[in-house]
């Protein structure tokens, strides 16, 4: 043995040394090959045939066996010499994408010991007739991939040794009869045009594997080898076949049988004796019934596909496949399924039954002690089950169920009762209103839940029965109770490794209330993380009789962002928000007549503006309570009749806009109003209707309804880019008659606001010598994303009495981050000519401007 073991390595030291020290081949290369004396030698993009002669000719010996592959190379002399000439003893020839269009048979004289020949990946629209006749002992051909479209008699009757015939890939549209060694092993026919075998295969008694994969057969009957003890395989899928052949009830050895894609309406019991069948696949096909006998003596049967079908009922016809482990009868059309139909089916491992018609499940087996049954996965998603009363019952090995897309209105604790290790349960797209039976049920192995989709509206001691579970998805429902109680006795574990439970809340009314933050605290307390985006809708009045258009809802934002990585190595791990607020507005639509009591008038200072395109107007005025900072939506324009009865509204005195309008041109007027339908309606980013008399207040798209008596024009100010948001003072603003300017800061609205003072923050809440308040219902909320950047940093300086009540507002739990707009819809800010300025900036502005 060790002598044997010295001899083979000696060999392949000996061939290794042979094209070390053969530079002479280039630009050809060599190297050992994967058998003792054999030595694979590469010629790719050469010139021409005659640059390969010359580099290989006499540089090897005889009792070297060369692989030889030459591929990317021009041989348009090919026929002008021959490998012969080369004078080494070529095992193994390939000539592949070198643009061949013929083959000469005189480059190919003198190859008797050539073993395999691959003319493969060309242009070849013929094989020569005497092209073989010096390759008696040729037993691998391959001619895939070209354009060969017949087969005649006199091709391949010089190989007598011919193995594996590789046709596929050509466009072969006949094959004559006798064209076929009988001593063919593998025939591969696959990826052509052929409407028949024309009986070319019926002698080959020593094939094993046929592949006729996407061909134009129509049928195989009297084409198969009959008898044949070798066949085993048999693949044709995407033909045309309407039935199976005949002769497959004495094809005793046939272990894999695909058929998918074609059009057979029945399997006609050819299987039933097929006791070495392991592999059956005809998914894709019209069968509409199976036998009770299908499958009779198929005891090795492993794997059955017969999904996409017309299968009303399975008929009894697995009870004798006890070797079954995977079954799949997904996508026909069945409206019952009763487990007895796999009972003792002590392998079977996957079931899937989704995506038919099933109502009712039945067959349950709690009484039966020897059901045998050890399935681990179970697909009875996109059905019409409304209950599952219980059938599931006795599946104790179940580790993924999935009964998603159904018709399921409850789930009682005999559903899940004894699945010790469930997994992964998946309820998603169902009509539940309560998972709270799943606290009766002890599910210690679950680790992911979804249940999103559904109709839930609280949640509190639904997870008491899942210890260890870690992914919870209750996205899309109507929970707007979420108590910390839910989670007190659960901690997600992996494998024995203490971990955090994510529950995923998107859409959900619970990311709306208030008492967020405290609840994120709790939260973090047990070692879970809440996640989600919500579309927090907000009502806002407008005193208006006909509304014509209002903003259709916001697009919703992308709910988890990747953070951009540090440009400097970092300690602290950076993580994205777990919770994005959006407040849409939602506009409710109120008499003019049913306008509420002036507010107070504003201070004296303040005058009326015209805001324009160029110039930005103050930042939103938060009033106190409202625990989010807001920020602004896309314009809202809203035409209407002006009411003959009710009076023209007053001209404007103050100007307080979230952010400046685009290419707006009306009069802008606020007021703060008085908080009397909770904080977020308190909002005192009001617009007031102008009549547009002036040519220069009009924009230019609203010629046309100028020109109509009677019509006005509300446009609330549109959003503002993240990256433009300045904590500035505010630029000038100037009157229409061209009166006093006055300075206003962003970041002391919120103080003046909450004080109720003037600008300079020595004003009171007393009478003014200015213009009365216009009284209006008008009331934008604002969309957000938790930016706290303008509150966060305020100090006394800021706003005087109204600090106390601002401050105490934000307190923040460390999952609760800012993000901004346009970063969360991931728009790239067109990035600003000059810097944005910081906090302190805006202090020696300020103080500055108050000196």
């Amino acid at each position: 043995m060790a002598t044997l073991l010295y001899t083979i390595i000696g060999m392949t030291a000996s061939a290794s040394l042979n094209c070390a020290v053969r530079r002479e081949i280039s630009p050809c290369t060599c190297s050992p090959g994967l058998f003792a004396n054999n030595i694979d030698v590469k010629c790719e993009q050469m010139e021409s045939f005659g640059q390969v002669v010359n580099a290989l000719q006499d540089r090897f010996t005889e009792d070297h066996n060369i692989w030889l592959t030459i591929s990317h190379s021009q041989l348009l002399d090919l026929a002008a010499l021959s490998f012969w000439e080369m004078n080494m003893n070529i095992k193994s020839l390939r000539i592949n994408f070198d643009n061949l269009s013929h083959l000469p048979v005189s480059s190919f004289r003198n190859l008797p010991r050539l073993d395999l020949f691959s003319a493969a990946d060309n242009l070849l629209e013929e094989i020569p007739p005497d092209m073989f006749e010096q390759m008696p002992n040729l037993g691998t051909l391959d001619m895939a991939r070209s354009r060969i479209r017949y087969i005649s008699g006199d091709t391949f009757r010089h190989l007598q040794n011919l193995r594996h015939l590789i046709m596929g890939n050509n466009q072969l549209q006949r094959i004559d009869t006798d064209a076929l060694p009988k001593t063919i092993h593998s025939l591969q026919l696959s990826v052509n045009q052929l409407r028949s075998l024309n009986g070319s295969i019926r002698h080959l008694d020593e094939l094993k594997l046929l592949f006729i994969n996407e061909n134009n057969l129509t049928t195989l009957d009297g084409e198969l080898p009959l008898g044949s003890p070798n066949l085993m395989m048999i693949t044709a899928q995407n033909n045309k076949l309407e039935q199976l052949p005949g002769e497959l009830r004495f094809l005793k050895n046939l272990d894999n049988l695909c058929v998918p894609g074609n059009r057979l309406r029945s399997l006609d019991g050819l299987l039933a004796r097929a006791t070495h069948l392991t592999k059956l696949l005809a998914q894709d096909n019209q069968i509409s019934e199976l036998r009770r006998d299908e499958f009779l003596e198929a005891e090795r049967l492993e794997e059955l596909n017969l999904a996409g079908n017309w299968l009303v009922n399975l008929n009894g016809s697995l009870l004798n496949c006890k070797g079954l482990i995977n079954a799949n009868f997904s996508e026909n059309r069945l409206q019952e399924f009763s487990l007895q139909e796999v009972a003792g089916l002590r392998k079977l491992r996957l079931l899937d039954l989704s995506h038919n018609r099933i109502e009712v499940l039945s067959g349950r087996m709690e009484n039966m002690i020897d059901s045998g049954l050890i399935i681990s996965e179970l697909r009875l998603n996109n059905n019409r089950l409304r209950s599952l009363d219980g059938a599931l019952m006795g599946l104790n090995n179940l580790r993924i169920l999935n009964v998603a897309h159904n018709d399921l209105q409850t789930i009682t604790p005999n559903d899940l009762i004894g699945m010790e290790e469930l997994e992964r349960l998946d309820l998603s797209f169902n009509q539940l209103k309560t998972l709270e039976e799943l606290s009766k049920t002890f599910l210690p192995s679950l680790e992911s839940l979804n249940a999103s989709y559904n109709q839930l509206t609280t949640m509190h001691k639904d997870f008491h029965g899942l210890p260890i579970l870690c992914v919870a998805d209750l996205s899309k429902n109507m929970i707007r109770e979420l108590s910390v109680d839910l989670v007190s006795n659960t901690r997600c574990s992996n494998h024995g490794v203490p971990n955090r439970l994510e529950i995923f809340l998107d859409e959900n009314p619970v990311l709306c209330n208030e008492s967020l933050p405290e609840l994120i605290n709790q939260m973090e307390f047990y070692h879970t993380r809440l996640n989600g985006v919500a579309h927090c809708i907000v009502p806002q009045q407008m005193p208006v009789e006909t509304p014509i258009f209002i903003q259709p809802p916001i697009a919703m934002l992308q709910p988890l962002l990747k953070p951009q990585a540090p440009l400097v190595p970092s300690n602290v791990m950076i993580q994205p928000p777990s919770i994005v607020q959006i407040l849409v507005p939602s506009t409710l639509v109120m008499p003019a007549a049913a306008a509420v009591a002036p507010p107070p008038p504003p201070p004296a200072a303040a005058v009326p503006v015209v805001p324009s395109a160029s110039v930005p107007l103050a930042a939103p005025i938060l009033p106190p309570g409202v625990p989010l900072a807001l920020a602004t939506v896309a314009p809202i324009p809203i035409l209407y009749e002006a009411s003959t009865s009710a009076p023209p509204p007053p001209p404007p005195v103050s100007v307080v806009a979230a952010h400046p309008p685009i290419g707006s041109a009306g009069v802008v007027s606020v007021a703060a109003s008085p908080s009397t339908n909770g904080p977020l309606s308190s909002l005192p980013n009001t617009i007031q209707k102008t009549h547009a008399t002036d040519d220069e207040l009009l924009p230019p798209n609203e010629d046309e309804l100028d020109d109509e008596p009677g019509v006005s024009v509300l446009t609330i100010p549109q959003q503002q880019p993240y990256d433009e948001l300045k904590y500035e003072t505010g630029p000038e603003q100037h009157d229409r008659s061209g009166g006093a300017t006055q300075n206003r800061d962003e970041n002391n609205d919120v103080g003046r606001s909450a004080a109720g003072g003037s600008e300079d923050g020595s004003a009171s809440d007393g009478g003014h010598d200015g213009p009365p308040t216009v009284p209006t219902t008008t009331t934008t909320t604002m969309q957000t994303i938790l930016e706290f950047k303008n509150l966060i940093h305020d100090d006394g300086s800021y706003g005087g009495a109204g600090l106390a009540s601002s401050s105490a507002i934000l307190v923040l739990p460390p999952e609760v981050l800012p993000l901004p707009l346009d970063k969360a819809q991931g728009l790239a800010t067109e990035p600003e000519e000059e810097p944005p300025e910081t906090q302190q900036d805006q202090h020696v502005e300020l103080e500055s401007d108050l000196q």
